[in-house]
């Protein structure tokens, strides 16, 4: 299948810049992760093993990369997927190379803008949107 080329520079280098947030092994592992939900700094770190100094530069780069977002609870911080977009290129890089763990589920993100209806979400919205880059369909 061919896409037509009509995106503009200034969105081209907006993808680009997008997809440089995910350009680590850890920090794919970690956006992997939070594809499942929300998860303490804590959680991240025993379940994905790696190291705390390591795994606060990479929470950093997601959050600069507007990838993440962190909520504080007492002395905890908690991530999550930041929006539907980076929720959406995980899942299919999930799909394509097996990395995480939403097999069949919209990944739990906070809106940015208005909420959608329920309807909007599970596992046959998702499917909708595995044939990326067609925004068409989803």
């Amino acid at each position: 299948m061919t896409m037509p080329v009509n995106a503009t520079r200034a969105e081209t280098e907006a993808a680009a810049e997008f997809l440089k947030g995910l350009s680590n092994p850890n920090r794919l592992m970690i956006a992997a992760r939070l594809s499942a939900g929300e998860a303490s700094v804590g959680d991240l770190e025993a379940g994905l093993g790696i190291r705390q100094p390591t795994l606060s530069q990479q929470l950093a780069g997601l959050r600069d990369a507007g990838l993440v977002a962190a909520r504080r609870d007492a002395k905890q911080v908690f991530y999550r997927l930041a929006d539907q977009k980076a929720a959406r290129i995980v899942g299919v890089l999930s799909a394509v190379y097996g990395l995480g763990p939403i097999a069949g589920r919209t990944p739990p993100v906070f809106p940015q803008g208005p909420s959608r209806s329920s309807a909007a979400h599970g596992a046959s919205t998702f499917a909708r949107v595995l044939p990326f880059p067609d925004e068409g369909r989803a």
